[in-house]
């Protein structure tokens, strides 16, 4: 079970940017995106990659940021900006006869943002309101701990935010770092829809494909520090909290790895779908929760896998002994060729599902793209999610999920 040819056609522009071109659909729509290399991973202080990414469209050296709103919407255009640990996004949707006259505002966006004083004090006054009410909730608190457990305080991807950060943020520091990350060699472009091939390539040559754009060199990373001495087990008290927020889960491995595709199989059995082993113990047969699921992922330079759920106070001991119960069967004794097939069926579906018209096969491959992986990953992950064995199975949870490597993270009463 294949979704057929999800090769995009790949052209460079003239500076070499990459371009991934899929031409598919009905609808005269179009959607452009722009990953740059410059998430949080990539920042010398918290809340430059996020504040960066928020601050482009407030405002560039031509238009204001009221302008750039009222601009897009006379086109019925949407801009989205938006950065995760390692990527940052700028999204395009547009009427397909309308690309010229929207592209030019996603350029003046991208290369040549103001970073208004005003804006950026109202937008990090916003945010920092939201942290506030966050830091309350233990779902958040059992988040933040479980990234610093894993990964350790001064690992990128476990670094943790203080209410004194949002006020560190200036202009100055977010142009430097919108001057080092958001360059022609630190860019890839993907296009979906139905549109005119030749007159997206000449629009998309002319806006980003020349010498003025800031190429040359290497963007800096942040330094990798390990955690060989993390702490195991955190409860952190909450004594006004009815739930108890549940994290038990271990660092893993970037999404490049061999071992990724089995573990996606391994870790849809455990908690990845509905009828997954731990929703049919923890919520189907014994009502300690509403849901819970696990989720394996993968980032571009690391990774962790985390079992997630929330449960009344009074369960809370009672569904973290069954969450381990659930780890040692898997360890212990392969699962049947019947459960097998069904989490098989399961995946391909997803799979199938995920190439669904032309904006999620984008998104597909863009979840690739931003890995520094090409498409060739969805056909490893066919062949092995209709390969592996129950052994195959067993092997891989034997090797990574053994109880005494788990991270425990417990908020709440």
């Amino acid at each position: 079970m294949r979704p057929g040819n999800i090769s995009p056609q790949l052209a460079r522009l003239d500076n070499t940017l990459p371009l991934y071109l899929i031409s598919a659909g009905s609808q005269p729509v179009t959607r452009v995106d722009f990953i740059f290399s410059a998430g949080s991973w990539h920042q010398s202080k918290p809340l430059m990659a996020s504040s960066t990414s928020a601050m482009l469209s407030e405002g560039t050296e031509n238009l204001t940021g009221e302008e750039i709103a009222r601009k897009a919407d006379y086109y019925g255009a949407y801009i989205n900006t938006s950065s995760d640990r390692d990527n940052a996004f700028v999204t395009i949707y547009s009427l397909s006869r309308y690309l010229d006259e929207v592209m030019p505002l996603a350029a003046d966006i991208i290369k040549n943002p103001s970073f208004p004083e005003r804006e950026l004090e109202t937008m990090l006054e916003r945010r920092k309101q939201r942290f506030l009410i966050e830091k309350t909730r233990v779902s958040s608190l059992a988040r933040e701990q479980f990234a610093a457990s894993v990964f350790g305080k001064e690992h990128p991807y476990g670094r943790t935010l203080s209410p004194e950060d949002f006020d560190n943020v200036c202009p100055s520091g977010l142009a430097g770092f919108h001057r080092d990350h958001y360059r022609a060699d630190n860019c890839k472009i993907l296009v979906s829809g139905s549109y005119d091939q030749d007159k997206v390539l000449s629009t998309l040559d002319h806006l980003f494909g020349s010498g003025d754009w800031v190429s040359g060199g290497t963007p800096g990373t942040a330094n990798q520090s390990e955690n060989p001495h993390g702490l195991k087990k955190v409860l952190i008290y909450r004594d006004d909290a009815v739930q108890s927020a549940l994290r038990i889960g271990r660092r893993m491995f970037p999404k490049n790895s061999i071992d990724y595709p089995g573990m996606m199989v391994v870790n849809s059995i455990l908690g990845g779908h509905f009828g997954s082993r731990l929703m049919q113990n923890i919520r189907e047969k014994r009502g300690y929760t509403y849901g819970i699921g696990s989720v394996l992922a993968g980032l571009k330079y690391d990774g962790f896998m985390a079992i997630v759920s929330e449960v009344g106070a009074e369960h809370r001991e009672a569904a973290v002994t069954e969450i381990y119960r659930e780890l040692e069967k898997l360890c212990n004794k392969p699962v049947s060729e019947k459960e097998l097939d069904l989490t098989k069926r399961h995946m391909l579906g997803e799979i199938l599902r995920s190439f669904d018209g032309p904006f999620a096969w984008l998104e597909s491959i863009r979840n690739v793209a931003e890995a520094g992986m090409d498409h060739s990953f969805y056909d490893n992950l066919i062949d092995t999610v209709t390969e592996i064995t129950p052994q195959q199975v067993h092997d891989l949870a034997k090797k990574y999920l053994m109880p005494a490597e788990m991270v425990e993270v417990v908020a709440g009463k």
